[in-house]
């Protein structure tokens, strides 16, 4: 896998012809223009830019369904627009069926830079953190959540696929950040877990390891099913003889630790662990170095996620970085798709990592 280039070389600034087409969308919400809008003369005179300007501005509304351009005519609002512009302004509402601290939401790399890149292009931005959400029944919050509301695309993140299959049969704006369940067909943006699963896989067979333990999350989501599905999917078509022994992370960290230490006293115990999560990978370092394992040279450790508070640590942890500025870029297009009216395709939008080496994957060795 390529290694992805540095989030600064990604970053893009609002152009002034992104600032125009958002200072034209907020003057159509508020009833500035009636059917059509002043000519390309007096748009470059009242926002001091040059005529391209105005044209790509206006050509930036087109591709939202907001106005209609045609040679030779002046520009004309979309009466459907106009009555939704009109209302409430564009909204992307985040739902997260948990309390905003349990899972480190504050300062999310993809969610900010996708708030930021909507605030530039005047769309809303709701954040909805409910942990009565992640319950059984979720149906009676959500409808309640959803009534009435109109120009919103709902954005799920860590949704169950009770959560999923509601909003696919409400038939609302919805996209996915992350990977939709089994018999859910939702619009979706995620990272390519499958490929890190074989990737993975692949790079413990090339270092002689032949038993795994793979910490999982209590309630794995799709996108831990999917890199499960990869890790297992290369062993089975490789012909690879590892032994991949799943360990539940559950509520309790002590029971965790206990059941690695249980494995690790066999007769022929694991040899690398292998982490979905950044907060059980950091947990089994401290655990394994206090108990005086050393890290990779009686097991190696490595994650299927990153973040920025595992980049400067020590030993540096082997892992896979997912290209922000990409994930975050194609879900606010699909979003901008959505609220403009037009048809999305459900076909996953999968990204592919970046594989760290790290210094903790090496070579396998037979017992401590």
């Amino acid at each position: 896998m390529k290694q992805n280039s540095a989030a600064f070389s990604e970053f893009r600034r609002a152009s002034v012809a992104d600032q125009a087409a958002t200072a034209l969308r907020e003057s159509i919400r508020q009833g500035a223009w009636g059917d059509l809008l002043p000519g390309e003369h007096e748009l470059a005179r009242r926002l001091s830019i040059s005529r391209p300007t105005v044209r790509a501005a206006l050509a930036r509304l087109a591709d939202d369904g907001i106005v209609t351009i045609k040679k030779g005519c002046r520009t004309r609002l979309c009466s459907t627009r106009r009555k939704n512009l009109a209302g409430a302004p564009p909204t992307v509402c985040l739902v997260v069926p948990s309390p905003r601290e349990s899972h480190g939401f504050t300062g999310h790399p993809v969610l900010t830079e996708m708030r930021a890149q909507f605030a530039v292009q005047g769309i809303g931005w709701e954040e909805v953190f409910d942990r009565t959400l992640g319950g059984r029944h979720p149906e009676t919050r959500l409808a309640s959540l959803v009534h009435g509301r109109h120009h919103v695309c709902w954005l799920l993140v860590g949704a169950s696929a009770t959560i999923q299959r509601w909003f696919q049969q409400a038939k609302v704006p919805t996209l996915v950040l992350g990977s939709c369940h089994e018999g859910v067909d939702l619009p979706s943006v995620d990272v390519n877990y499958y490929a890190i699963g074989w990737h993975a896989a692949g790079c413990l067979t090339k270092n002689g390891h032949r038993c795994v333990a793979l910490i999982s999350p209590h309630r794995p989501l799709a996108g831990d099913l999917a890199c499960l599905h990869g890790l297992t999917e290369y062993i089975t078509q490789q012909d690879k003889r590892i032994a991949v022994i799943e360990v539940g992370a559950g509520p309790s960290r002590a029971g965790l630790l206990s059941t690695v230490d249980r494995l690790l006293a066999k007769g022929e115990p694991p040899t690398a662990i292998f982490c979905i999560h950044v907060p059980h990978v950091l947990t089994m370092l401290v655990h394994l170095l206090r108990s005086g394992r050393r890290v990779p040279q009686d097991i190696s450790l490595l994650c299927r996620e990153t973040h920025t508070s595992v980049d400067l640590g020590v030993p540096e942890l082997t892992r896979y970085r997912s290209p922000v500025m990409k994930q975050a870029h194609h879900a606010v297009r699909i979003a901008q798709s959505m609220l403009a009216g037009h048809h999305v395709t459900t076909v996953p939008n999968l990204i592919m990592p970046a594989f760290v080496p790290g210094e903790t994957l090496a070579r396998a060795t037979v017992r401590f």
